[in-house]
């Protein structure tokens, strides 16, 4: 997979501090992390943020498991120049996690937002198959579609994330997410690798007050794994921290990559 590279952004390239690498989570892309890059950029640091394989502009491969993401996040990495920060949320945590682990020359600090080194049961099988439900051969205008999603997945505000994937190819609506390798792959989105892990450098996990992603009983695991760990909760937050709060997470961020 070396011949392949994400789709990614470098912002602020001339900046003296350290690079920090943004890794979105499933059904994320680059694009959710704008406003949030903008922040840190108006503080002076260097961002890349990146488009993970099978979303945003980065390539399609079947295969979609956390060595393959971590794999191709190294390349990206090495052409910038290691080590860096690391920002990951949800499934983008779990590839900066497993990262830090296998290569901890290329990671300074590593940021996790609301996810932990564990296996989660609660698939997102059911938004996929919502989703490649939707004939969109059928619909030439995004409100359709919205309007037909409704019916699988009637909260608007995760439909409307779930829409920042749809694109207009030729004229033609199509979903930029690999949909069938996402499909096929959710039992390993779901599990996380254990290998005897172990990553010392400075962590810091977050959690959103209203998440259960990181409770009393993966915090075992993460102790174990991140022995230089420390947890913060932002307030008024659920698992989407970065849009909940994102001035607290700004600030807890700060923090933790300046100190």
């Amino acid at each position: 997979m070396k011949d392949l590279l994400l789709n990614y952004n470098d912002l602020n390239e001339a900046s003296s501090f350290r690079p920090v690498l943004i890794v979105h989570g499933l059904f994320g892309s680059s694009q959710n992390w704008q406003t949030f890059a903008k922040r840190l950029i108006q503080n002076n640091f260097r961002v890349i943020t990146v488009d993970l394989r099978n979303h945003g502009n980065s390539f399609h491969h079947d295969v979609h498991n956390y060595e393959e993401m971590v794999s191709d996040l190294t390349s990206v990495i090495e052409k910038l120049g290691a080590p860096v920060d690391i920002i990951g949320h949800s499934m983008g945590g779990k590839s900066a996690m497993l990262l830090s682990c296998l290569h901890p020359s290329y990671v300074n600090k590593l940021a996790v937002l609301d996810i932990a080194p564990v296996k989660y049961t609660h698939s997102q099988l059911d938004k996929v198959l919502a989703l490649l439900n939707v004939d969109l051969s059928s619909f030439t205008k995004r409100s359709d579609v919205d309007r037909m999603l409704s019916k699988d997945i009637p909260d608007k505000r995760e439909r409307s994330f779930l829409m920042l994937n749809l694109d207009r190819k030729d004229e033609a609506l199509k979903w930029k997410i690999n949909l069938n390798a996402l499909k096929r792959c959710m039992p390993e989105i779901m599990d996380f690798p254990q290998k005897n892990l172990k990553f010392t450098k400075p962590s810091l996990f977050v959690s959103g007050s209203n998440s259960s992603y990181i409770n009393k009983e993966n915090l075992r695991p993460i102790k174990n794994i991140f022995p230089n760990y420390r947890l913060e909760v932002i307030r008024n937050s659920g698992h989407w921290v970065h849009a909940d709060n994102p001035e607290d997470l700004f600030l807890t961020l700060r923090d933790f990559f300046l100190n």
